[in-house]
């Protein structure tokens, strides 16, 4: 991201440290970690990504994080201006205590959908499905959607899920591979 960084361990755990006005670190606060070197290492938490899920991917844009976990479905929290998160409203995730875990919700990419490959560049995120269409959602003020306009998707009820359409082309940051 702009100014957070965050890792994959070992086990599909992940830690996020810099800044954090948004909840971008998904601690479930707005307190920046690792300007203080008390506040790494095993002092810096873990993102809690629900049971029995582990990260496969994980992508920054400039205040929001999203994983690719390993049941092929993506989660995302941090700042929400423009539905960067997919979850058809313009609310931050992980600023606040139980917002993350089990409590957020995986961004509906559609009945049945799995995530192939995940890219977050500036206020969008972009997902490659396993049937090879490629769905992007959050601001898109110049077309960085590839959806032939320029209306944000993902900040209001009724445009993810099946009503997400492909993209045409995308402005998006390196995407990553990921193999299931």
């Amino acid at each position: 991201g702009d100014y957070h960084a965050c890792v994959i361990l070992d086990a599909g755990t992940v830690k996020c440290w810099g800044g954090n006005s948004r909840g971008q670190l998904g601690l479930g606060d707005t307190q920046n970690r690792g300007d203080q070197a008390v506040e790494m290492g095993d002092a810096l938490p873990f993102v809690e990504l629900g049971a029995g899920l582990t990260a496969q991917a994980i992508v920054a844009g400039s205040g929001h994080t999203c994983a690719l976990l390993n049941d092929q479905t993506v989660k995302c929290w941090g700042w929400n201006v423009a539905g960067q998160l997919g979850l058809g409203d313009a609310e931050d995730r992980g600023d606040k205590p139980g917002e993350m875990g089990d409590a957020l919700p995986a961004v509906d990419l559609g009945a049945g959908a799995k995530v192939t490959r995940l890219a977050a560049s500036g206020s969008h995120t972009c997902a490659v499905l396993s049937d090879g269409s490629l769905r992007c959602w959050g601001f898109n003020a110049s077309g960085q959607l590839g959806l032939g306009d320029t209306s944000n998707r993902g900040d209001e009820p009724g445009e993810m899920g099946n009503d997400l359409k492909p993209a045409v082309s995308v402005a998006a940051e390196t995407p990553v591979d990921v193999t299931p």
